[in-house]
């Protein structure tokens, strides 16, 4: 069988009655005349051969700007989401009960005169709306110094994100301790240093500030949500309400216990070990919390 580039060999046996030949016939290979010495050629239509590989089409990759990693925020976190929503329901609920509260404010924010009766009348409609204006202020400081923690102290932010709800139900409970304890020292003070009406208008006017500032927080914490690029000067804002917030409480006190010179020395006493301090003291201590979590 005669196959390519090969020899064929044929062997013929001839037998005779006596004697027996073997013929072997060699026959030579057939030369064949190489082909595509330079390649192989190009064919029509899309097949195209190339002799290099650098000269092969580069596949081009569309032009885009750099690639930007996605910061995780409350607003993006279900359980921050859901304790937003659950105080805004509670404050909505508990305004048509305790609107007259609200209207009134101002007047237990600045006013130092009331009735012997003024803060015993009040009703299960009041207490309800100011519980439901302090947790409002507590949910917003809490989102606040989530924002404030991440753009101050860097270091902090991978920490943050890694588990959003867990910080943010942390520093609600922060601002919850924190305006807790400063009430309960409120009324300590006033016990000691003053009788029940002055301490009930002294408290009425830190809780009437301290509605007040959740109140005016709530549109700065729903643009920082919505434009986290605002974030600087939604934090600036936040500092600078929250600062007024203080004065206006510290300087209805400083009209209802200053009686004489010789007081001043106790209302500086006041204002180093109570309203300078602690809140320092708790920045740390909240910083550091969220550091270990």
């Amino acid at each position: 069988m005669p196959t390519d580039n090969q020899n064929i060999i044929t062997d013929t046996t001839s037998m005779a009655s006596d004697t027996t030949q073997t013929v072997d016939t060699v026959v030579a290979p057939k030369q064949h005349r190489a082909q595509y010495l330079n390649g192989f050629p190009q064919r029509g239509g899309n097949d195209t051969t190339f002799e290099r590989i650098e000269q092969m089409p580069v596949l081009e990759v569309p032009a885009a700007g750099n690639a930007h990693t996605h910061n995780s925020s409350p607003l993006h976190d279900t359980g921050s989401m859901i304790m937003f929503l659950l105080s805004c329901l509670f404050l909505i609920t508990s305004y048509r009960l305790g609107n007259v509260y609200i209207s009134n404010l101002a007047h237990n924010m600045f006013s130092i005169k009331g009735k012997d009766d003024l803060y015993s009348d009040h009703t299960m409609s009041d207490t309800r709306i100011i519980i439901a204006l302090i947790v409002n202020t507590c949910l917003m400081e809490g989102m606040l110094m989530f924002y404030g923690l991440s753009w101050y102290n860097p270091q902090l932010t991978l920490a943050l994100q890694s588990s959003v709800f867990l910080h943010v139900f942390v520093l609600v409970l922060a601002a919850a301790l924190f305006i807790t304890l400063q009430l309960f020292l409120y009324r300590l003070i006033g016990f000691t240093f003053s009788d029940d009406r002055l301490t009930e208008l002294w408290v009425g006017g830190f809780l009437a500030s301290q509605a007040t500032l959740g109140l005016v927080l709530f549109p700065i914490v729903v643009i920082t949500l919505v434009f986290p690029s605002t974030i600087k000067l939604m934090l600036t804002l936040a500092i600078i309400l929250y600062v007024l917030a203080r004065l206006v409480f510290i300087w209805k006190g400083f009209r209802i216990f200053f009686n004489n010179f010789s007081s001043s020395i106790y209302f500086i006493l006041y204002l180093c070990a109570v309203e300078i301090v602690p809140p320092l003291l708790a920045l740390a201590g909240t910083v550091y919390v969220c550091s270990i979590l």
